[in-house]
Formats: structure tokens, sequence, C-alpha cells
């Protein structure tokens, strides 16, 4: 079991949207921390007022991150997993959570996945929680051939390319 305790939470768009913030803001930590881009992803009315609880606790922040970190992230992304589809919003969170050692609050899948390749730690409430790691590769679908780089045609006989994963059980105590 990790300890949150006084620990920085790094909130991303799945945060604002299915969490009940007043129990949220009960939890130990030492600070929230969301990104500017997040803000712009809340469009329902939930959400928004989600943020406006948010903005009210002295322990809130949204902030950038910094920009030679988020290009090193993406690399390091891309190095990982090519074929992921992480959004900029995305990828401005996990930089942000990498930046300042702290915790990702999301229920996003594919986030998770990330974050954990990644060994940034993740909260997961109220969603459902990754039980296994997963990378992708691309197969054609005519000539069988595997192939890692994002491609939408076979670079070897022009056929179409199909996404598979290969997944690998998380460890009771990995990337908590």
């Amino acid at each position: 079991m990790v300890n949150y305790s006084q620990s920085i939470h790094v909130l991303d768009a799945t945060a604002f949207i299915g969490l009940d913030f007043p129990i949220l803001l009960a939890f130990e930590v030492e600070r929230y921390l969301t990104a500017h881009s997040v803000i712009d992803e809340l469009k329902d009315f939930r959400s928004k007022m989600n943020l406006e609880v948010m903005r009210q606790s002295k322990k809130f922040e949204i902030s950038s991150p910094d920009p030679q970190k988020l290009a090193v992230l993406k690399q390091n992304i891309y190095n990982l997993d090519p074929n992921t589809r992480l959004s900029n919003t995305d990828i401005h969170v996990l930089t942000l959570a990498e930046q300042v050692k702290g915790v990702l609050v999301t229920n996003d899948l594919a986030m998770q996945n990330i974050a954990k390749l990644l060994n940034i730690k993740v909260r997961v409430i109220g969603g459902k929680k990754i039980k296994e790691i997963r990378r992708s590769h691309l197969r054609c679908l005519s000539c069988k051939r595997t192939f890692q780089a994002s491609e939408r045609y076979c670079p070897e006989c022009g056929g179409e390319l199909k996404q598979y994963f290969h997944k690998r059980k998380l460890k009771e105590n990995q990337g908590k």
C-alpha cells in the first residue's frame, strides 16, 4: 500500500470529471496541481463546479510544465510506445507529475499505463485501475511483419497495419 500523505497530487481532466472534490480535499496532501491545458478540456457543469471547488482551496495550483522537460518526456513516451494515443494535455500532466515527483490522479487507462512505464506514482479514485502494462506494436495484415513506429501502411509491402499489444502483469508493489 502506498502512503500518499504529504505528497503533491497532479490532477488530469478525468479527475475533475469523475470525482467528488469535497472528498478529495479531505485527503492529507501537500498540494494539488493541474496543467493549464486541463482547464480548457473541462466542458460539462460538474467538472467546472469541481474546478471552482478546487480553486477555493489554498492547496490548489494551475501550472505549465517546463518546456525542456516536456520535450524530453515526449521523446521518452515515444521511445516507450511510439503508438500511444496520449493528447498534448495528457503529456503536460505527466510532465508536471514527473517534474514535481508527484502522484498522478487519473482514471484514464492509457495515462496509467504510460505513468507506470515512467515510474510515476498513480492514484485512481472511483475508476478502473490497470493490472498490466501494455506496449503496442504494429503488424502488417498482408506480410505479417511487425513494426514499432507509428505508420498506417506497411513500408515493406504497402499492406494495412493493425495495432497489437504485449501485456505484462504488474507486480504487487510496482508503480503504486
